[in-house]
């Protein structure tokens, strides 16, 4: 046994007693020396013969150039069958597993309190809190690949000391909740106010700004889609923008989707026109309108309209088709503007 440089020797004071303690020296190492049968040699000093009872405490890996090694303590134990000697290295069972990891959670590995650090799945009966009042701190969730960030679940501080619980409704099958990519740097969640905030069927409505939905109470099947055929019911309608103005000097202002406008008293000769600038916001190069007179003093009735559109305007011309006789007063144009 080359590397034995002290077999198992009693310490002094301890000879004799039962069981006995011993003390040994190898340059093996740990899993070298604890190979059964590896005491067994000629090397075997018979005025100290090892016993089934003997607690060895041995420096092993030990390095006679810097005279150190590691320390640890040993059982005995003989084969019965062929004399085999083997070391086994005593643990109390609430030793750690080396190596552990700074800051790492520390977990027990079997039911007689051996603790590690390393890898595991573990679980704690109870609650699990990310820091305390007054100091913050928050749960982080890694994917498998490395270096693509994590999910946190951080909490900010409520106006009061109050909780914030997040539950799960009852579900009847397994479910994989996802958040969606708000494709920004900040997004929020849309949630209802109230254990049940929606009416079924209703169309739900944003209520502020801060994601907060309510229930509008209008019916989804009362609302119109732009891509099919909307049939209005009996009591239905379309009520369109509506803005009036009143023209002067050849200009109007009218900025609404329906409405009147009211022309100055025209005194416009048959067979001419009146021309008007009417700016309105509501009006695009491809807009299409109606007009129709609702009145006004005038009294000369045979006269029709033109309108050229612009962006945010339209030069509106008043026809008189009544050759003989002159416009004699104002005329309120209702118009429509699509």
């Amino acid at each position: 046994m080359s590397g034995t440089l002290q077999f198992p020797t009693p310490i002094p004071m301890t000879n004799g007693n039962y069981p006995n303690l011993k003390f040994a020296v190898f340059t093996d190492n740990l899993s070298t020396i604890t190979t059964a049968g590896y005491l067994n040699s000629g090397n075997i000093n018979s005025a100290t013969p090892l016993s089934n009872a003997d607690i060895v405490m041995a420096l092993y890996s030990y390095n006679t150039s810097t005279t150190t090694g590691t320390f640890g303590i040993f059982t005995v134990s003989i084969a019965s069958s062929n004399g085999a000697i083997t070391l086994t290295s005593w643990s109390n069972p609430g030793d750690a597993v080396l190596p552990t990891t700074a800051n790492y959670l520390a977990h027990f590995t079997n039911t007689t309190g051996t603790i590690s650090s390393g890898a595991a799945n573990v679980t704690n009966p109870g609650n699990i809190a990310a820091g305390l009042s007054g100091t913050a701190g928050n749960l982080s969730s890694f994917p498998s690949a490395a270096s693509k960030g994590s999910f946190i679940i951080s909490a900010t501080a409520n106006p009061g000391n109050t909780n914030t619980t997040l539950t799960n409704a009852a579900m009847g099958q397994a479910s994989s909740i996802t958040i969606p990519d708000p494709v920004n740097a900040a997004g929020r969640l849309l949630i209802g106010a109230g254990a049940t905030p929606f009416i079924s069927g209703n169309f739900p409505v944003a209520s502020g700004t801060g994601g907060l939905m309510v229930d509008s109470g209008v019916a989804a099947t009362n609302l119109m889609q732009n891509n099919i055929v909307n049939t209005m019911t009996g009591a239905g309608q379309i009520i369109l923008q509506k803005a009036d103005g009143t023209e002067a000097s050849n200009a109007v202002t009218a900025s609404g989707n329906a409405g009147v406008i009211t022309t100055s008293s025209l005194s416009t000769a048959g067979a001419s026109s009146y021309a008007i600038t009417w700016t309105n916001t509501k009006i695009t190069a491809t807009s299409v309108f109606s007009f129709c007179v609702q009145g006004g003093t005038n009294t000369v009735q045979n006269i029709s309209f033109s309108c050229v559109p612009g962006s945010g305007s339209a030069t509106l011309t008043i026809y008189n088709n009544t050759a003989a006789t002159s416009l004699n007063g104002t005329i309120l144009i209702g118009y429509t503007v699509l």
